[in-house]
């Protein structure tokens, strides 16, 4: 995350990134998971993501993970225990995008602290 400056850095350390990732399992079925990611590793967590075999485990924390769509039970879980925004989700389509969103959460981050 070279863009960043170093207090960026170390917010971005210390943020967590909460996705809802979608796949396929190894018969093709669908599959889902949430997955928590420190906000300076998403980059890496894209690029592996965009590289083929992926496994969320290997880059973060599964929060929760199921076949299918999750159920409104998950999705009120998510909602609320770590205030994930389904409607406001945001499609993050590749590295050099998951770099710049990476950098303006550290932003709000900082300015809810201040």
């Amino acid at each position: 995350m070279s863009d960043l400056s170093r207090s960026e850095k170390m917010l971005a350390e210390k943020t967590v990134c909460v996705l809802l990732v979608r796949g396929e399992d190894p018969d093709g079925a669908p599959i889902y998971a949430y997955v928590g990611v420190r906000a300076d590793k998403l980059q890496a967590f894209m690029e592996a993501q965009n590289s083929g075999m992926f496994y969320p485990e290997e880059h973060g924390v599964i929060i929760e993970a199921g076949k299918g769509e999750p159920d409104a039970d998950v999705r009120a879980k998510m909602e609320r225990e770590y205030g994930f925004n389904h409607e406001g989700m945001l499609d993050i389509p590749d590295s050099d995008n998951a770099n710049r969103i990476a950098a303006e959460l550290s932003k709000k981050a900082n300015n809810k602290d201040d």
